[in-house]
């Protein structure tokens, strides 16, 4: 589909430079395209490096401000919780697939973040996720959940196969509910301060009647990462990120193997028509 698109000039005025608010440079006296000192929403670059850890410096360039202890726990173990997507995951099986076919190292993680962009299963399904969230938290959880059991019967009866999905975040994997996304769940609830998107919910959830539609891990990370006060945008981009570690790793385990490593469809499985 292609846009109607005004090809008269708008005149606008662009700006001389870029500007932010993140990250600040002073320049060197011998060589101003040197740096004699960084610094990060105020806080001297040298002193974060000493002085808080990763993911403290993480939360402060999207955020604006250093995390509070119990958001910098929440924060701390939901990355930890996010690390590796899994090996069966078309993101980690492209980055496996491409490091065996010796596609330049520099190559490998964009192309699996591509991957892993998608609606079901990607970061976007984050995305959706949280939007989710946000325009229904006001609502009761148990009249939320009775919603989401109908909408699953109806796209039960009209799914041929694959999994069901009534909203962004919750619904079946590989056909039943997610057991282990449930046990990150009870995880970060019992060892974190959570917050009340995750006790939201936590609470829909145990009020579906259908046992096959739990959390999926985009609801897990959608639901802590507006706890912590990200929005959609924000969170998926911090999803890649958590999740980017285990990716590349799979790629570097499979670095220095052949080709005949990965599975190669049989002939029989290749279909023409």
């Amino acid at each position: 589909m292609v846009k109607n698109v005004d090809e008269s000039s708008r005149n606008d005025a662009f700006c001389d430079k870029i500007s932010t608010a993140i990250w600040q440079e002073t320049p060197s006296a011998e060589n101003p395209y040197t740096i004699n000192e960084a610094r990060c929403h105020g806080y001297e670059h040298l002193a974060l490096i000493n002085n808080r850890s990763f993911s403290e410096v993480l939360f402060l360039l999207f955020q604006g401000e250093l995390p509070t202890p119990e958001q910098h726990q929440l924060l701390e173990r939901l990355l930890t919780s996010l690390i590796h997507p899994g090996p069966r995951h078309n993101a980690c099986r492209a980055a496996m697939n491409a490091a065996v076919s010796k596609t330049h190292v520099s190559n490998i993680l964009p192309l699996s973040l591509n991957v892993f962009s998608g609606e079901q299963g990607g970061s976007h399904e984050v995305f959706q996720a949280m939007k989710y969230l946000q325009q229904h938290y006001e609502t009761s959880p148990l009249d939320a959940a009775n919603t989401l059991t109908k909408t699953a019967n109806t796209l039960r009866m009209n799914a041929a196969e694959g999994d069901i999905m009534p909203a962004a975040g919750f619904g079946t994997y590989y056909g039943s509910a997610d057991n282990y996304a449930k046990k990150l769940v009870d995880n970060l609830v019992q060892s974190c301060t959570a917050g009340p998107h995750l006790h939201w919910a936590n609470a829909m959830i145990e009020g579906v009647k259908d046992p096959t539609i739990s959390w999926r891990i985009a609801g897990v990370a959608g639901a802590c990462l507006l706890d912590l006060g990200f929005s959609p945008y924000k969170g998926e981009l911090i999803f890649q990120i958590a999740c980017a570690p285990g990716i590349a790793a799979q790629a570097a385990e499979k670095a220095d193997s052949p080709i005949t490593e990965m599975p190669f469809l049989a002939e029989e499985n290749y279909v023409i028509k």
